[in-house]
């Protein structure tokens, strides 16, 4: 049992926790809802020193320093995902049309031997079992793919329904353009809801966070859009099929700790080496290392300065949304942790350990 003086030192931890818990469970169910906001929000922020710069250096108004600068964001932001999204579209309109017409390459001879000998073999087993339970069989596959394709439809839907779009595009650059322009009305306005040692808090941890900022969010932006190119460099030196999706595909799983891009290269690779390609399965995998290389170089030096946390916190976030199955719980751990960290760090909540104990475990 904890100490009369621990329960007093750890309640605002606990109020924190609480706080926060509530705060992501709202966001979560109203997501969808305010998503436009959200995203106005983001770009708004991330155009404050642009429209800083335009307002005192080029003497704008600053109306109109707020409508360029948001009307360029928008614009850079909008024209990449129509590159991306027609590139990726194409790729993979290309290869289901390829598996619809089975003009898929076939595999080495060596594989088709030993497929061959596996049929052979499972041919002379006593399969009984298996034929009492193909129904079941069938009907768990075909729920399965029920399940695939009713999730696939509802993707599609929401991305084919035009009006839809162009609303969430719509609102999505008003509400950039009102917040950038409002934007210290908004700090002033909240500043005056908490108290002055409230206020003084979050504005220190604003400052001095360590991972919850626009400076995180860039270098991990940076990194990804490195990898990316990597990927894309190194498939189309090998001539892989598809580079752009497997790129893009690539980008999004070297997010993860310790699988990365391995995620998709050592597949990659074993399939080239089913079809007979050994020069491509051996480029592959030195362009994994090559890879994650760069990543574990850059990463410090982007990184390091902004970001404090445990790199074991990422794995148990990763595991723990594996686990519950949705990337939501990936995204409240790591969310509980940077805010954690910075407002740890000005003082504002207490360590989980007291300052003796920290200092002994430090020792150690």
């Amino acid at each position: 049992m904890l100490r009369n003086g621990e329960l007093k030192r750890l309640r605002p931890l606990l109020l924190f926790f609480l706080g926060y818990t509530l705060l992501f469970l709202a966001w979560v169910k109203t997501f969808f809802y305010t998503l436009p906001l959200l995203l106005g929000l983001l770009v708004a922020g991330a155009v404050q020193p642009v429209i800083r710069f335009l307002d005192e250096k080029w003497r704008w108004h600053h109306t109109a320093s707020t409508l360029a600068a948001t009307g360029a964001a928008l614009g850079l932001l909008l024209a990449g995902v129509i590159f991306l999204g027609a590139a990726a579209v194409r790729e993979t309109a290309g290869f289901l049309s390829r598996v619809a017409q089975g003009d898929l390459p076939d595999f080495s001879p060596p594989v088709t031997r030993f497929l061959q000998g596996v049929r052979d073999f499972l041919q002379e087993l006593d399969l009984d079992l298996l034929l009492q339970n193909r129904e079941k069989i069938l009907e768990w596959v075909q729920g399965s793919l029920g399940l695939v394709l009713s999730c696939l439809s509802a993707v599609l839907g929401v991305l084919t329904s035009l009006p839809t779009l162009l609303t969430l595009v719509l609102v999505t650059g008003c509400a950039a353009f009102f917040f950038a322009r409002d934007m210290w009305k908004l700090k002033a306005g909240l500043r005056g809801l908490c108290s002055d040692r409230a206020a003084g808090c979050l504005k220190s941890a604003a400052r001095s966070s360590t991972g919850a900022g626009r400076r995180c969010l860039l270098s991990y932006l940076l990194l990804t859009f490195i990898t990316f190119c990597q990927a894309c460099i190194i498939l189309a030196i090998l001539d892989v099929d598809y580079p752009f999706t497997i790129s893009l595909v690539t980008a999004a799983a070297d997010v993860l700790p310790v699988l990365g891009p391995g995620l998709v290269f050592a597949p990659l690779a074993v399939y080239q080496l089913l079809l007979g390609e050994y020069a491509k399965a051996l480029g592959l995998l030195i362009g994994w290392g090559v890879i994650t290389l760069v990543r574990q170089v850059a990463e410090p030096r982007l990184v390091a300065a902004t970001v404090k946390v445990h790199p074991l916190t990422m794995l148990a976030g990763v595991y723990f949304s594996l686990v519950a199955g949705s990337l939501w719980v990936l995204l409240y751990v790591l969310g509980l942790c940077q805010l954690y960290a910075a407002f740890r760090e000005n003082g504002a909540l207490p360590s989980l350990l007291p300052p003796a104990e920290d200092t002994k475990a430090r020792d150690l």
